[in-house]
């Protein structure tokens, strides 16, 4: 009997180790959309002539944050959205052949994000 109930002990384990890694990726692909919708509504407002530094700054935590986040799901873009987090340090440094050359157009970004909502860990 302690042999079969040692086994359950172990199945509930790696159910938990399972469900666990299930939320780590949950929040990964999470802040990585929360990011790009931020970037999205900053650049409209920014287009419209409203730059704001602090809100940038944000930008930078928030893709960081991304980078960190997913980067045991996919270490390439996790390097990406870094990248992203260092533009938004000083974007104006950025020209836009730099922004494609590294992949990290907004446009792009965002629908790489939606992609990994489809996907599981």
């Amino acid at each position: 009997m302690g042999a079969f109930l040692d086994g359950i002990g172990q199945v509930g384990g790696w159910l938990d180790r399972l469900a666990a890694k299930k939320d780590r990726s949950d929040a990964a692909v999470k802040a990585v959309l929360l990011a790009a919708n931020e970037t999205r509504a900053y650049i409209v407002d920014w287009t419209a002539g409203s730059r704001a530094r602090d809100r940038e700054l944000v930008l930078v935590r928030l893709w960081t944050d991304a980078a960190v986040a997913i980067r045991r799901k996919d270490r390439e873009f996790a390097h990406q959205l870094q990248a992203k987090a260092e533009y938004w340090t000083d974007p104006e440094r950025w020209t836009q052949a730099d922004v494609d050359r590294v992949g990290i157009r907004i446009d792009a970004v965002a629908a790489r994000a939606r992609s990994l909502l489809g996907g599981g860990m």
